[in-house]
């Protein structure tokens, strides 16, 4: 009130008219705002039942096309991309129907019209989904690896349990999952030993120069062959493979069954074997990687 004394009378009647017409306007736009709304709310049902209607289409689709094709010979892969880009067109054609069911001025039309310039923007805002999509549909289509090969991409092994449409899954011998984008999957050089193949593993151990590689080799070799889970063909074999400061490095190779036997638990018997069997016979050995 006091702030209100030092205006004139006709200055306070200015701001008491300017707030009824400040008020009165927001009121008028919260009230259309709700006319508008309550107006739509049929079209957005509407548009609601579009998409659930789509969503149970796509799943009697992929659920249809995978029973008829699981009973003919096509590939599993090529089935699993079909499946999918079933799914996503499908997904596509139902959220552009549910837009054009609550927009009045919205079509296919300008949809297709504004891909150009839209197409710029989205595609360098999303080049690495968009890459790592593409490269997932590529994988699916050509067939580089399959579900269940064994592959070392990089430092990485494992594998393969899923090739999805923006990253592959691999599962590596201690169960861990790992997810690599497939645009590096399709970049990068891969080393791919098939499902259910036979697989190599390498032991490398140190002996000092002092000590009898000969005799190291032998024992090396009779303790891998001599462990459950070791394939004997191909047969297990070992040999100098370098030299270092500490002494000269053995590498015994061998080979197992993935499908019988897990590759650590493997190779922690043969490593528990030739320890045992090295100290036994006095040879002193050094720390050395896998």
């Amino acid at each position: 009130m006091k702030i209100l004394l030092n205006y004139s009378p006709a200055s306070i009647y200015w701001i008491a008219t300017q707030s009824e017409i400040i008020t009165s306007a927001i009121s008028r736009s919260i009230r259309e705002l709700l006319e508008r709304t309550s107006a739509r709310l049929p079209y957005l049902i509407a548009a609601i039942l579009v998409l659930l209607i789509f969503w149970l289409l796509t799943k009697a689709f992929r659920a249809s096309f995978e029973r008829a094709t699981r009973r003919s010979k096509m590939d599993s892969q090529l089935r699993l991309l079909a499946s999918r880009l079933i799914s996503v067109s499908m997904t596509i054609t139902g959220l552009l129907t549910a837009i054009s069911v609550v927009v009045d001025s919205f079509s296919f039309g300008q949809v297709i019209a504004g891909l150009g310039f839209s197409s710029f923007i989205v595609g360098f805002a999303t080049k690495d989904i968009l890459n790592n999509f593409l490269s997932g549909v590529l994988i699916l289509w050509q067939r580089p690896f399959r579900l269940g090969d064994h592959l070392f991409v990089g430092s990485n092994q494992g594998m393969v349990e899923d090739i999805g449409f923006r990253a592959t899954s691999l599962r590596k011998d201690d169960g861990e999952i790992i997810l690599i984008p497939n645009g590096e999957m399709y970049s990068s050089a891969l080393t791919i030993r098939g499902a259910g193949k036979r697989r190599r593993m390498s032991l490398k151990i140190t002996v000092g120069y002092d000590q009898d590689v000969e005799l190291a080799k032998e024992i090396s070799l009779a303790a891998a062959r001599g462990t459950n889970g070791v394939l004997s063909s191909p047969e297990a074999n070992v040999y100098l493979t370098e030299f270092t400061v500490n002494g000269a490095i053995i590498t015994i190779q061998f080979w197992i069954d993935p499908n019988e036997n897990s590759p650590l638990d493997v190779y922690d018997r043969v490593a528990i074997e030739s320890l045992r069997r090295l100290k036994s016979a006095g040879i002193i050995i050094y720390c050395s990687n896998k």
